[in-house]
């Protein structure tokens, strides 16, 4: 299963409908949320008869409906495993008028046809709207949800795709990568990618969006606007962080066939309040995310003394993040802390793999077979 988003473009009259779907999915979950109705099946039983009293339900479609009560149901699971593995849990909360985005479209009620040079998206008792679509559908579309965000709306189809192997794994195509803040990316063949820091750069006119926001009154006219003005300014930042992190995971998969990548405790680093804005601006579980699904392999090994360990000879030199050069005293290596880190990283996790000393091509089902004499998982993806 992958997920394409897409933009789509609707016309006033259709706007007003996608707006109406979802004040009404709203209200269901609002309704079903107030009865405190525990079963699924009651829930969708109740529904049925509750669109004999309300003949305006009978005006949306039947399956988008059933998923609100989902909706209901599976927040309701996430709950009580989170319970019994211990955690402090709330309740379910009512959702005001602003917060409900999305709604769903599951298996049926949609299709995408192709009318001269545009792309239409039908959509049962909404009609067709124009989609714009990046990339071909190679599979059968399951389910669409549709969002509104920063006052665009948006199309997620969720489609069924084949995975197909390799037709060959390169191991002499193999990088290590050392990702960090003062350069996003630092790989084991030197090169060095420098961290765009999206944030920081449009920090002054977002917190400028958010003072103004602050100073207008809940609720008035000018304050919808500025919140729309404010959420196009997360959005901004969010779509060039996206962009270049897209543009960077593309350039690594295609170069290499074996990507190697540190397996980060990133909520136990963003506990450390000096550097949590810019760890959380940099996206670094973003960037495995889309390295995973775009390569060939990816391998990730444990961070323990990455930094301090001597790529040439093992020994442990401590440092401080102060001190930017790796000097050991055993070998004399002395070269940048980073591409010292991204050597290790890259031969852990030849090592995880138990490649021979003198790398060789095998074909993906080696790979396979040999995987499964591991003690420690290998993330294997496909692109």
């Amino acid at each position: 299963m992958i997920t394409i988003k897409c933009r789509i473009y609707p016309t006033i009259q259709q706007e007003s409908k996608l707006l109406r779907t979802l004040d009404t999915c709203r209200w269901l979950y609002n309704y079903f949320l107030d009865k405190n109705i525990q079963s699924r099946e009651d829930m969708q039983f109740i529904l049925t008869e509750l669109k004999e009293q309300e003949p305006w339900l009978t005006q949306f479609h039947s399956k988008m409906l059933q998923m609100v009560l989902h909706k209901i149901d599976s927040s309701r699971r996430a709950l009580k495993a989170l319970q019994r593995n211990g955690h402090k849990i709330g309740k379910l909360h009512f959702i005001k008028h602003d917060e409900c985005n999305t709604f769903t479209y599951n298996q049926s009620g949609f299709k995408i046809e192709r009318h001269g040079n545009t792309n239409l998206l039908w959509l049962s008792k909404i009609g067709c709207t124009e989609i714009r679509l990046h990339r071909p559908i190679d599979g059968e579309i399951k389910q669409i949800t549709i969002t509104k965000k920063a006052g665009s709306w948006y199309a997620s189809l969720v489609v069924e795709k084949q995975w197909q192997l390799p037709e060959m794994i390169n191991f002499k195509k193999s990088v290590g990568i050392d990702v960090g803040i003062r350069n996003y990316a630092y790989d084991s063949d030197g090169c060095i990618t420098p961290n765009p820091r999206h944030l920081i750069k449009l920090q002054k006119p977002l917190i400028r969006a958010n003072r103004i926001l602050s100073r207008r009154v809940y609720g008035s006219q000018n304050y919808k606007k500025a919140k729309k003005h404010y959420q196009i300014m997360q959005e901004r930042i969010a779509r060039c962080r996206k962009d270049f992190l897209h543009k960077l995971s593309t350039n690594y998969s295609s170069k290499y066939d074996v990507i190697v990548l540190e397996k980060l405790q990133i909520p136990n680093m963003l506990r450390n309040h000096h550097l949590a804005q810019s760890i959380s601006d940099a996206s670094w579980g973003t960037f495995k995310q889309m390295i995973e699904y775009k390569s060939k392999i990816m391998v990730e090994i444990n961070p323990r003394n990455t930094t301090v360990e001597c790529s040439r000879c093992g020994s442990i030199i401590p440092k401080t993040l102060a001190i930017r050069t790796h000097e050991c005293d055993q070998c004399g290596l002395t070269l940048d802390r980073d591409n010292n880190s991204a050597n290790v990283i890259h031969d852990r996790g030849l090592m995880l793999l138990e490649l021979p000393m003198v790398h060789r091509e095998v074909t993906p089902v080696e790979i396979l077979l040999g995987s499964m004499k591991q003690e420690k998982p290998i993330a294997l993806s496909h692109g």
